[in-house]
């Protein structure tokens, strides 16, 4: 009795062993190289939309918060601000990244009181930069949605989000700006190439 035999019997097929092969050293190293080029060309582009989608995330928080004050002095028919926070008090100066605070300003004193806070919104992720253009660290918006500065005039105002990453020459696709009319509405775009900016 023969143990080892020619054929295979497969489903009452009779298959020759030769045609059961595997793949030559020749073949391995093509397949190789071809998924090390697939590699290169997905891995730059995988990360790219990745820091476009963080960056866009980043940006979608602060419009948001904009958005919330807004609607707030809408449906409560009052004079609502919104600001750059530290803790439960406004923060002065440029830097919009550390979070927000609105409150509704019962007293018009225009300064957020304990009983007057309604919502607060944490900083954006390590890294992230938020700065005005103006150095206003308060928005009042009014009970018909129009936004101004604590002192009444109309804002004019443009924010620009930085990842962490974007510098001079790289700024177009990482930074946004955000741009505020006087009906409180804002407009999202790409950041410009301005030396500096972030």
């Amino acid at each position: 009795m023969r143990l080892i035999s020619k054929f295979i019997d497969i489903g009452g097929v009779a298959m020759d062993c030769k045609n059961f092969s595997g793949l030559t050293l020749v073949e391995l190293l093509v397949g190789v190289a071809v998924a090390g080029i697939l590699l290169l060309v997905a891995v730059p582009a995988f990360t790219d939309m990745l820091r476009t989608s963080r960056l866009n995330s980043q940006t979608h928080l602060f419009v948001a918060a904009v958005n919330y004050a807004r609607t707030a002095a809408i449906e409560r028919q009052r004079d609502v601000l919104i600001c750059a926070r530290d803790g439960n008090v406004c923060k002065p100066g440029r830097n919009w990244g550390t979070g927000w605070l609105v409150f509704v300003d019962h007293n018009r004193n225009r300064t957020a009181e304990d009983d007057e806070i309604i919502r607060l919104f944490e900083p954006l992720s390590s890294g992230y930069t938020l700065t005005v253009n103006y150095p206003a660290y308060r928005l009042m918006f009014l009970s018909n949605g129009d936004v101004r500065r604590v002192n009444g005039a109309w804002p004019m105002m443009s924010f620009r989000l930085c990842s962490p990453d974007a510098g001079d020459g790289k700024l177009a696709e990482r930074s946004r700006e955000i741009r505020m009319s006087a009906t409180g509405r804002m407009r999202l775009q790409f950041g410009r190439e301005i030396a500096g900016a972030c």
